[in-house]
């Protein structure tokens, strides 16, 4: 069962920004997870608003990449958006992001925590500034709606992966 929290605090003035944080509990240890999240490549097989999604260099804090959205809003981000910088890095535990957004930023953070032999799955998304009215209605509503399939594919693809493994 996802759960949903919303909060409203960051650098911005209060008002100003948009949280939600949704968390799941998946039958795995973060080990298993880590290796799909740690890929920025396979993103978009458990992803389901991604086409492709890359980095300019090896996973760490201070690398950029590019997320490629699905549909028309991908192909107008993949001519006007700047690309994503990893802000935070911790094998098996979080993958953080921060994605220029006009007039402000989206902060995406991805964390996994080991609970009794499985993991909490934790997506925090924030967008800040002027215009994340507007950027909630673009992309940020989906990344929320999307949490459910988002830990559908990612147990669909550690237990194909453990399956392969054994």
């Amino acid at each position: 069962m996802t759960t949903v929290y919303e909060t409203d605090s960051s650098i911005y003035r209060p008002g100003m920004t948009w949280t939600r944080i949704s968390r799941e509990i998946l039958p795995f240890p973060p080990s298993a997870l880590w290796s799909l999240l740690a890929d920025f490549s396979r993103w978009p097989d458990w992803d389901p608003d991604l086409s492709a999604a890359e980095l300019h260099g090896p996973a760490a804090t201070g690398t950029t990449g590019f997320l490629v959205p699905n549909g028309f809003r991908g192909r107008v981000h993949s001519r006007v958006a700047e690309p994503f910088t990893i802000t935070s890095l911790i094998q098996d535990r979080e993958i953080a992001l921060r994605q220029p957004i006009p007039f402000g930023a989206m902060d995406l953070v991805l964390r996994l925590t080991a609970v009794d032999g499985r993991t909490e799955f934790v997506q925090e998304i924030t967008l800040g500034g002027p215009m994340r009215a507007v950027m909630v209605a673009v992309i940020g509503g989906d990344v929320v709606k999307h949490f459910d399939v988002k830990c559908a594919r990612l147990v669909e693809l550690a237990a194909a992966q453990a399956d392969h493994d054994a």
